[in-house]
């Protein structure tokens, strides 16, 4: 998969923070919790249970709809290889945060539009930058799987 690596400006980190760990189909402010009767065997279920599932379904149904065509809910960075990273400690600019993106290139495009309706300073890292960012990870990546050989017996 591809990657691509942003910077922004440190004023926009917490919101960028929220952008980042956010995923429309974990939160139970729009995905209604089910009810203590989707737990009973359905054999054993009361009438008014069945309704009360029936109802909880249907609601469940009208969210994921609604989140489909919502084109925030069509980059979920939750769920890409994403890691923000403070300037300071890759060597680059002090004042600036890095993001790196590792995924497919539809995400990757989707996901630069909504950076730029989201937030202000945040724009595509120019090319050393970027070069820079995606080897530190790299390493860290393969410095990791390597102590995970050693672990396992690999």
């Amino acid at each position: 998969m591809p990657a691509r690596v942003y910077e922004c400006d440190r004023s926009e980190e917490a919101d960028l923070k929220k952008v980042l760990s956010y995923d429309p189909y974990t939160d139970p402010n729009l995905i209604p919790p089910a009810p203590a009767s989707a737990d009973i065997p359905a054999e054993k279920l009361t009438e008014d249970q069945k309704k009360e599932l029936e109802e909880h379904e249907k609601q469940v149904k009208e969210v994921l709809d609604k989140l489909k065509t919502d084109p925030k809910a069509q980059v979920i960075f939750a769920r890409q290889g994403c890691s923000l990273r403070d300037g300071a400690t890759l060597g680059l600019n002090a004042n600036k945060l890095y993001l790196y993106i590792n995924a497919a290139d539809d995400i990757l495009d989707k996901a630069e539009q909504r950076f730029k309706n989201e937030f202000k300073t945040i724009k595509r890292a120019q090319k050393l930058d970027e070069d820079a960012v995606i080897a530190v990870i790299k390493n860290e990546e393969d410095k990791a799987g390597s102590g995970f050989g050693s672990i396992f017996g690999g």
